[in-house]
């Protein structure tokens, strides 16, 4: 091809050329062209570096989506922080504020006392021996005459530091006292955690050995030493049996052997078809002795036992006199005034001296 384009030709072909599309002879014919003409070799000058130019553009795009893309992580990571200081927050509360619904039991972990020194008055002291749990949220409730104390159990913290509270409660038309599932007062009566457990283990059956079991377990028959149980079911009278292993000594087993006859005058009051108990030892020697109660002999002896009981304490409430041990059994109160009166029925000798 002749070195005859002209400058407009030239100029037509530029932007193919510098973009590599024109053929071979083209691109010959322009070169030759630009060689021989400055304004052209010019504007192909201009037209190469236009890429160059918008490079700052680009980078500005660039950084832009840089900045939006910090900006994004920032705020995923501000949303996890605050995801976070939320989950802790809120676990806090629960743990130190919120807690969850006390289940108190005595032989664990709250422990109270219970006054009535005011007339018409039930003073409750609550207390711990566990540094590691606090109470709030006490509530004192009373429907129909049947009053419940209850409380959330927290972790100590500088806004609940201690266990100790106080409740004084009116007893002005109230029948029942509990603290949350224990009964701890009944009609004038005092209600002990051991008077409960046992009231709450009563069985109609003495054939039933877990049901058994499970009232002994509320006693105190443990504290003279271990035992097995032998039933006595094929015919009446229908007989308890405590074998005990660890020897003892007639006579010299002190407040133990009297408190034997307050927890089996109780077995023979909550297990309904029971009619008689014994608990049987062997002395140092090898040799057996035991105690034997019956139902026809307490039923016997229950008028001068309310009767001395009632007479020791005159400023308390009476306790009832019922033809059978049994109707004991109707409610923790009337069970509660039988444990105690048996106490002192072996402190004055009406069953200190059987064998």
């Amino acid at each position: 091809m002749k070195n005859d384009l002209t400058c407009g030709v030239v100029r037509d072909l530029l932007p193919s050329y510098v973009e590599g599309l024109t053929s071979p002879e083209s691109n010959t014919a322009v070169e030759r062209h630009l060689s021989g003409c400055s304004d052209c070799a010019q504007l192909r000058t201009a037209l190469a570096g236009a890429p160059e130019q918008a490079a700052p553009e680009d980078a500005k795009e660039v950084d832009y989506l840089k900045k939006v893309k910090r900006r994004g992580w920032r705020r995923v990571a501000a949303a996890v922080a605050v995801t976070v200081l939320v989950l802790t927050l809120g676990i806090a509360a629960k743990l130190f504020l919120i807690g969850e619904p006390a289940h108190w039991d005595y032989w664990e972990n709250l422990l109270w006392t219970a006054h009535t020194n005011v007339p018409g008055q039930l003073d409750l002291h609550f207390y711990s021996e566990w540094s590691d749990i606090a109470y709030s949220h006490w509530m004192v409730e009373n429907k129909n005459g049947i009053v419940r104390v209850s409380a959330r159990q927290i972790l100590p913290s500088f806004l609940h530091d201690v266990s100790d509270h106080w409740e004084h409660i009116s007893l002005d038309g109230v029948r029942e006292v509990w603290v949350a599932d224990q009964l701890i007062w009944q009609g004038g009566v005092e209600i002990s955690p051991q008077i409960d457990r046992i009231y709450q283990a009563q069985t109609p059956y003495v054939g039933d050995a877990p049901a058994v079991g499970r009232v002994l377990n509320a006693l105190r028959f443990d504290t003279c030493g271990s035992y097995t149980l032998e039933l006595h079911t094929s015919s009446a009278p229908y007989r308890l049996t405590l074998n005990f292993s660890v020897p003892q000594t007639s006579g010299k087993m002190g407040d133990s052997e009297k408190g034997l006859y307050q927890d089996m005058a109780a077995v023979l009051a909550i297990v309904g078809n029971l009619d008689e108990i014994e608990c049987a030892f062997r002395d140092e020697n090898g040799q057996p002795w035991s105690r034997v109660l019956t139902v026809e002999e307490l039923n016997r002896d229950l008028p001068r036992i309310v009767a001395d009981y009632n007479e020791r304490f005159s400023h308390s409430k009476s306790c009832p006199l019922y033809d059978d041990v049994k109707d004991y059994a109707g409610s923790c109160a009337d069970l509660e005034q039988l444990y105690d009166a048996m106490w002192w029925t072996g402190e004055g000798g009406i069953y200190a001296e059987a064998e």
